[in-house]
């Protein structure tokens, strides 16, 4: 079962607890610096992803919209990584060694390290 939750960040407060001030941008206090935090599955996240790249009737996407694009950047961003470091725990896995004590970050680091060595095949010897 997939849990959604949103929270205000930098608050720790409920919303309606603070003072609306007259003035505002988007509804919001001018300086507050309210975000919206979301768990998704990987499933629902690709979702998510796929639905904003689709075009909608007009022929226009969501993508085109900036509010959109950073969404659509900060969710691609985020589901690489996670992509990645289960290819780079898979790759380990079946060559050996086992991945349950390292962290994601850890997984993340010794990928990048290794794409980053000089080994490279040569034809010939």
């Amino acid at each position: 079962m997939s849990r959604i939750s949103a929270e205000f960040q930098g608050t720790g407060v409920r919303a309606d607890a603070h003072f609306m001030s007259i003035e505002v941008t988007n509804g919001l206090p001018e300086g507050a610096d309210q975000g919206v935090s979301l768990e998704l599955t990987l499933a629902e996240a690709e979702a998510v992803k796929s639905w904003l790249l689709k075009p909608s009737a007009d022929g226009s996407a969501a993508i085109d919209d900036e509010n959109a694009k950073s969404v659509m950047v900060k969710l691609g961003a985020k589901l690489d990584y996670i992509q990645g470091v289960q290819r780079v725990r898979d790759e380990l896995e079946q060559a050996g060694f086992p991945t349950e004590q390292l962290s994601d970050d850890d997984v993340a680091d010794l990928g990048r390290r290794i794409a980053e060595s000089p080994i490279r095949r040569v034809s010939g010897v």
